[in-house]
């Protein structure tokens, strides 16, 4: 299951922009209406950053047999177009140009651009809000480790640098907390896992000191193997941070952008939608919160004034 999320992305905004016509609003739409809500081209943009778990050819060819049936099956003549940027830099460009209808990207990434791109938020899964997206800090119970302070010297395991970003802030967090600046002389060994469940069965296998998992991943682990409650300890845990977020650009027409929030709502009701979330166990998405980005944020300005507060005693 490690390329579903990604995978899952591509389906699920697709199918949304792909819904016959009436489903994309409240009401059905006159051809009139129809012809003012949907541009010519459809623009689907997603940052290489939410796609580093599956190869980019892997992913356009899911999308792409899926859109060709749907098109098939509603008589849509185009299909969306799929961009995957591998920088800022180039997605910024897109959206300045008007170029993209949707977008999906990192809370990180979409905090570091939205001022300047005027992106709007639109919707998260619902399995991405909640203590589903805590980060846990895990090790042995026989370990003798029982707080950060105990790692020094020892091995860790984390999740990918370029996907989970936020991860890797978080423990620069809890480092310096106790004063400790420089994690690569902290930790003996530190070294990225290509999934949660490699994580978890590592430090279960004594192949390393400790990891960081998500607390939805460490869950699963533990209802398919009771052992790895009863022999892994949770040493901290972090607030809520939010993973992928899917936005609209200010410059799309307010009705496609109301058709699309819609549609994205209510896609659970549809055959299509259940089968979408079902095969990827999410139950629906839903609308964005500004609180939903409180952890991060947080988490952020505790980085910065510890770091600053480092760099002035040091």
């Amino acid at each position: 299951m490690r390329t579903a999320r990604p995978l899952l992305y591509y389906i699920m905004l697709c199918a949304i922009l792909l819904l016959p016509p009436a489903s994309l609003a409240a009401e059905s739409l006159t051809g009139a209406e129809l012809t003012e809500v949907l541009p010519k081209f459809v623009r689907v943009g997603f940052s290489t950053r939410i796609l580093s778990d599956i190869d980019p050819r892997d992913a356009h060819a899911a999308m792409e047999l899926w859109t060709r049936e749907l098109s098939l099956a509603m008589g849509v003549k185009a299909a969306p177009q799929t961009v995957i940027f591998r920088d800022n830099a180039d997605l910024i460009t897109a959206l300045k140009r008007g170029e993209l209808s949707i977008v999906s990207l990192t809370p990180l990434d979409y905090l570091k651009i939205r001022n300047e791109t005027g992106i709007i938020p639109s919707v998260v899964a619902s399995s991405n809000v909640g203590k589903g997206r805590n980060f846990l800090l895990i090790a042995r119970r026989d370990s003798g480790i029982g707080t950060i302070t105990d790692l020094q010297g020892k091995t860790i395991n984390l999740p990918s640098a370029k996907k989970q970003e936020i991860s890797h802030i978080w423990l620069d967090v809890l480092l310096m907390r106790e004063g400790k600046r420089d994690r690569s002389s902290f930790f003996r060994q530190v070294k990225e896992s290509t999934s949660a469940s490699q994580a978890i069965m590592a430090v279960f296998f004594r192949h390393a000191d400790a990891a960081i998992v998500s607390r939805a991943a460490f869950e699963t682990s533990k209802a398919l193997n009771p052992q790895i409650g009863h022999q892994l300890l949770v040493l901290s845990e972090s607030k809520s941070l939010i993973d992928d977020i899917t936005c609209i650009p200010r410059t799309v027409n307010e009705k496609f952008r109301q058709s699309i929030e819609y549609a994205a709502l209510h896609l659970h009701e549809k055959p299509v939608g259940k089968q979408i979330f079902t095969l990827f166990h999410i139950e629906r998405v839903m609308p964005f919160q500004p609180s939903y980005l409180e952890g991060t944020l947080e988490l952020l300005q505790e980085r910065d004034r510890l770091l600053a507060k480092l760099t002035r005693k040091s």
